[in-house]
């Protein structure tokens, strides 16, 4: 049996779970997003692995499990930024509606902005920089893209060395900024709705999973609209014009899609062929 699984789209199963079967591997893969660019770019190279070869087939399979891992981090930080958004709004109310965006640089947020000037762009940077569950979230975002690099190179035969892995940490530190990302796993997980229904949340309001997040209220309006999502607590008419409850529920934090980049280094392939023989 000649099995494939693709690392492109990196539709995955959790990383932690080292006894995951051969058939959860494949399942995996059959759902990567087919339109990523990295999935039809080049022609097909598979590298064939041992099954029996387990510590090299464990690495792959942790490489290609880091988005998963990544995706359950950034989840992490949204809830962290929750009572910080909140905490925000009544100190300082004049930034409620100011656009934001932060990443991580060698261990501390950075935040840019295009509206706000370099007092008020500094508090918040201070602020959110307080916040410890918010930094150590966006630090395991960063560790877990930097783990699956290094996981696919070691399965290579290509090893990194301190200052290659310095390099990849520093690279990781760009691959997203969070409030972006929170854009495009909301906007992802949006387009899944049907087009022709209103859901509503238990307020009474439209839940509207592609709203920008990218500012105090907007990202607190945002979250309303996950939790409505990840607790079933929408509500739609049904097509003989019934009220249906709690025939909405999913984690737009695990529908990651492409919103989380798929972080590997230079390879010649991007699948692992495993050949089992009796």
């Amino acid at each position: 049996m000649n099995l494939s699984i693709q690392a492109a789209g990196v539709a995955a199963w959790p990383a932690s779970d080292a006894g995951a079967s051969l058939a959860q591997a494949a399942n995996a893969a059959a759902q990567a997003d087919p339109s990523s660019a990295a999935h039809a770019a080049s022609p097909l190279i598979v590298s064939a692995v041992d099954p029996n070869d387990h510590s090299r087939l464990d690495r792959y399979l942790s490489a290609l499990g880091a988005p998963l891992k990544m995706g359950g981090d950034a989840e992490q930080m949204a809830e962290a930024l929750v009572p910080a958004m909140q905490s925000l709004l009544q100190q300082r109310p004049d930034l409620g509606n100011a656009h934001f965006d932060f990443a991580l640089s060698r261990g501390s947020l950075v935040v840019k902005s295009d509206t706000l000037d370099d007092a008020d762009r500094a508090w918040l940077q201070d602020f959110l920089n307080g916040n410890k569950e918010l930094l150590q979230a966006a630090q395991a975002f960063h560790d877990d893209a930097v783990a699956g690099y290094a996981n696919w190179a070691e399965a290579d035969g290509k090893p990194l060395s301190a200052a290659q892995l310095d390099a990849v940490s520093q690279q990781a530190d760009g691959l997203v900024s969070f409030m972006d990302l929170f854009k495009k796993l909301g906007r992802q997980a949006h387009a899944t709705l049907l087009a022709q229904v209103s859901y509503m949340q238990p307020d009474g309001s439209r839940l509207d999973l592609s709203r920008d997040p990218g500012s105090a209220n907007g990202f607190l309006a945002f979250m309303q609209g996950a939790h409505t999502m990840r607790d079933g607590t929408a509500t739609y008419a049904g097509p003989a014009g019934q009220t249906v409850y709690g025939g909405l529920r999913g984690d737009i934090f695990s529908m990651i899609g492409t919103a989380i980049p798929q972080f590997l280094p230079p390879s010649a392939s991007r699948s692992v062929g495993l050949k089992e023989t009796a």
